[in-house]
């Protein structure tokens, strides 16, 4: 080979840019190793070419860099299966199909995925002899093909079988399981609390117009759901806030969308109002959770049970009245925590009782350093309280 044409192999395969002398360097370096041989043309262009010993070492250096192109290449291709309808591909007679090097006589062809994720083509004639061939995904895939090519039947299967007909499909059509769809989706919103779906409506989406028969499921029951006479269709029993993420994973695992889910959830369920004594308990539950994170425990059933007490003034907020709480009994407030570890919890619940009740709380609470000075080390926990 001309040098001049392995400089510009190299340097068009990515290897940079390769000069003449350093080339010219190289090979006479792998002359002198015996791997080459120095030819000149008649134009005095040189050229090289390699000695046995050369062929030798260069012939597996080759193969491997083949194999790897190949198997880049390979881990990219993507093949797809020719499937047919039965009715398309009868297994009349056997013909004939070239497999690599090797002709075989066959009615159908079987692409077969073990258990174990090794693949095979099985052939079958129509005397019910059975050859199978070893390969790869890509492989079988090819073969399968070229038995699609040569007019031979085809299918893919899990498992190899034992008889030309092992687990045949019958050919029939295929079911239209909207109406399935329909009633599991029905019953789950039921069990979430969540009610409205009528037979008029399942109708609609198991039977739709013509505009909407080209529509997946979930699209046809939000169309039904928006041409409903009432503004909100559906009824929750729960409010929206303690359902909202039982209902989305519902709807997702039913193939809604993203925006299907959302438009569900605000504008076609009816939510029940939470009155105010039910936001101030989940305001001040939330509290209390955020300072048990923090491990700052105390008797909350007592606490909220007294904040909430019937005879409290009505215009008197929940924040006022467990000021004033605090700031006559401590409730068993307690942390495992050393005081200054503890600040950060008494910063939160500053934000709602003020600096004051926060700053007498930390006299009176049982610290962690507080009890160590009185000889004890036993804390309740959550549950002991």
């Amino acid at each position: 080979m001309p040098t001049r044409l392995i400089e510009r192999l190299l340097t068009d395969g990515g290897h940079g840019p390769v000069y003449g002398p350093n080339l010219r360097a190289s090979c006479r370096r792998m002359e002198a190793a015996g791997w080459l041989r120095t030819l000149r043309a008649q134009n005095m262009q040189l050229a090289v070419e390699l000695t046995d010993a050369g062929r030798m070492l260069a012939t597996p250096i080759l193969a491997e860099e083949q194999a790897s192109q190949l198997a880049e290449q390979r881990a990219t291709e993507v093949r797809v299966l020719p499937l047919v309808p039965h009715s398309q591909a009868e297994e009349a007679d056997d013909r004939p199909v070239e497999l690599g090097d090797r002709w075989h006589m066959a009615c159908r062809g079987d692409y077969v995925i073990r258990l174990d994720g090794t693949t095979c083509l099985q052939l079958w004639n129509t005397a019910g002899q059975l050859t199978r061939l070893a390969g790869d995904p890509l492989e079988v895939a090819a073969w399968l093909q070229a038995c699609h090519d040569a007019g031979i039947a085809v299918r893919v299967q899990v498992n190899e079988s034992t008889t030309p007909e092992e687990d045949t499909s019958d050919g029939s059509a295929p079911a239209d399981l909207t109406g399935t769809w329909y009633c599991q989706l029905d019953i789950a919103l039921q069990a979430l609390g969540i009610t409205g779906l009528t037979e008029d409506i399942r109708l609609a989406v198991v039977r739709p117009e013509a505009s909407l028969r080209a529509q997946p499921a979930p699209a046809r029951l939000l169309h039904v759901l928006r041409d409903s006479p009432e503004a909100f269709p559906l009824t929750a029993a729960s409010h929206e806030e303690d359902m909202q993420a039982a209902l989305a994973d519902l709807l997702a695992r039913a193939g809604f969308t993203g925006d299907q889910t959302q438009e569900l959830q605000l504008h076609r369920i009816r939510w029940p109002q939470m009155s105010q004594e039910d936001a101030d308990r989940r305001e001040l539950n939330g509290l209390l959770d955020e300072l048990e994170q923090r491990q700052l425990y105390c008797n909350r059933e007592q606490l909220t049970e007294i904040v909430f007490s019937p005879v409290r003034r009505s215009d008197e907020r929940w924040t006022e009245r467990l000021q004033w709480l605090l700031m006559t009994d401590a409730f068993g407030f307690c942390s495992p925590q050393s005081r200054d570890a503890g600040a950060r919890a008494l910063a939160i619940l500053a934000g709602y009782t003020g600096q004051e009740v926060a700053e007498h709380l930390a006299r009176v609470i049982v610290w962690n350093d507080a009890g160590a000075v009185a000889g004890t080390s036993s804390f309740p926990r959550p549950h002991e309280e």
